[in-house]
């Protein structure tokens, strides 16, 4: 059995943070090939628990924050950057499902997800819903329909529930469907845009 990864300081084990270590504190050298998912030290996993994840991404902030090694060499103060500059980063992904879903696919699959940016909807059932939403959604704006704005925001967010839920399991099931995760990484897309350009109706309509 392979050993893990050991700090180059005392040579102790590195566990769960690959950052520092966790015997000596000394600052680990800057890796920019590790994922997100073992820069925070969590598993590799689409069901992964927000509180914990924003605990130990701030738990790692403070003992990378630079001001801890403003009087140290140049060396680790840019360490220290580095390290820093990746935790927020995968703390943005890892934080929100859809684009923990979307990085998710990227590592398990070796491919970028079906996104909104490369085209045309293939799949003719997501884009009849797809219209049938931006129907509604216009309706509603130009009759400043607030009751069926709501109706379509809780439309909309029961299907990020249903489709979180679907990713859950389709992450974790033994024979992973790229093309069913893929399709509802493009759905679950289109439904958050949706969802900001509600907000930003009903937001106009507050303080017009």
């Amino acid at each position: 059995m392979m050993a893990g990864p050991t700090c180059e300081q005392c040579g102790a084990r590195l566990e769960n943070s690959l950052a520092v270590c966790p015997s000596c504190h000394a600052l680990q050298p800057f890796d920019p090939s590790l994922s997100f998912f073992a820069v925070l030290g969590v598993a590799e996993d689409f069901c992964l628990d927000p509180k914990a994840l924003r605990d130990r991404a701030l738990n790692l902030q403070q003992a990378l924050h630079p001001d801890r090694f403003a009087a140290a060499a140049g060396g680790l103060r840019r360490r220290s950057l580095e390290w820093s500059t990746r935790v927020n980063e995968a703390l943005a992904v890892l934080g929100d499902p859809l684009r923990r879903g979307g990085y998710l696919f990227q590592e398990r699959f070796g491919s970028v997800p079906p996104g909104e940016d490369q085209g045309t909807i293939r799949d003719p059932e997501l884009l009849l819903r797809q219209m049938e939403c931006r129907e509604r959604l216009e309706e509603a704006v130009s009759g400043r329909d607030r009751e069926m704005l709501d109706g379509l925001r809780a439309e909309v967010l029961a299907g990020e529930r249903h489709l979180e839920a679907f990713l859950a399991s389709a992450f974790a099931g033994p024979e992973e469907n790229q093309a069913g995760i893929g399709r509802a990484l493009l759905e679950w897309q289109y439904l958050r845009r949706l969802r900001t350009e509600i907000d930003r109706y009903e937001d106009q309509w507050d303080f017009a």
